[in-house]
Parts: structure tokens; sequence; C-alpha cells
């Protein structure tokens, strides 16, 4: 059975540490969504100015990591991060540092191989669909006035693989459906409670 007496201290320190798993969480989940939507300035925010990134074929400060999501985005036509298995550690050494790690599955369709930065040197022509699974390795730092940031990042791949096309059926038009910007319904204004 577990012992749920503690002194001030360590419930204070318990639910700081509680505060920070979700905020981590968040910034964690806001990464996804931005890319997804190519919500660009939330990506931007989910870092600190002076974060680094090591991306697969990238690697770089904050700003240089977005403008080559920007450049790629604009062959990726369908784009969805699926996280799962999160696990967060606050430094016992400095309370303000964290590490997490975050596996994630990665589904895209790219316009054109030659435009995708992992299928580009393949000699495959046309649309491509992809499966990319990896790892998120992160160091969040908490600063006043931005609090819980990514600092480092790095990405581990894990594994991928080229999905054909003729496995997917064609959406109906008069269905709710993705898009990859403010259009999509995310964005749209929130739904009023019936008047009563």
């Amino acid at each position: 059975m577990t012992d749920l007496s503690f002194d001030n201290a360590d419930t204070a320190q318990q639910i700081a540490e509680v505060v920070a798993h979700g905020e981590i969480r968040k910034v964690l989940t806001a990464y996804c969504q931005g890319v997804d939507r190519r919500d660009w300035q939330k990506v931007l925010n989910c870092y600190h100015d002076d974060a680094y990134d090591s991306h697969g074929p990238f690697a770089g400060t904050r700003d240089e990591l977005v403008r080559w999501l920007e450049i790629n985005h604009q062959h990726v036509s369908y784009c969805m991060h699926q996280i799962s298995n999160v696990t967060i550690d606050i430094s016992p050494s400095d309370p303000l540092l964290a590490r997490s790690e975050t596996y994630c599955i990665s589904h895209k369709t790219v316009t054109s191989a030659k435009n995708d930065p992992y299928f580009h040197g393949l000699g495959l022509e046309g649309e491509i669909r992809r499966t990319i699974a990896c790892r998120y390795i992160d160091t969040f730092e908490n600063r006043p006035e931005v609090g819980w940031r990514i600092l480092r990042r790095e990405v581990v791949l894990e594994w991928m693989r080229r999905e054909p096309s003729e496995l997917y059926v064609p959406l109906d038009p008069a269905l709710a459906s993705s898009h990859r910007d403010k259009s999509d319904l995310l964005y749209a204004p929130l739904a009023t409670r019936p008047v009563r």
C-alpha cells in the first residue's frame, strides 16, 4: 500500500513535478499539431530561441529547423504525427532541466518522391506515402517568462516504410477532412451552448 503522508516540502515538490510534466506534454503535442497544420509560429514557440535540433538529415538551430520544415512541407499534402510512451525525468540536480523520451509515428503523403528528404535519392517517381517511427529525445528547460520549452532535440530513427498509394481509399469530399492550414476544423469557432 502506498504511503500518502508527506511533509509540505515533499508535497510542493510533487505538485511542481506534476505541473512540469503537464507543461512539457503540452509542448510535445503543440509541436506535432504545429507541423501537421503548418503552423510554423506554433512550432517556433515549442523551442527556446537558442535551441538545437538534430532531425534526421537536418541539424541546426530552431529557426533553421522551421525553415527546413516549411520548405519540405510545401510538398506534403497530408501529415499526421502520433505520439505515445512519453517519459519525463526532472533533473535531480537542476529542477529547471528535464529529459524526455517520446515515441512518434509520422505519416505523410509527399507529392513527389524527388522532394522528400528521405526518398529523393532512390529514383522513385510521383507521389509517395511514407511512415517513419522515431523517438524524440529532448532536453527541456524552464525559463522565466516562457516556461518549459525544448532546448535540444535529437530525433532517433527506428524504421521507415513506403506504402503503395493503391492501398488508400479516396475520401468522400462531402465528409469533413483535414486541411494543413488555418482552414482546418481545429481553428473553427467553438460551438456555443444552447440557451435554456
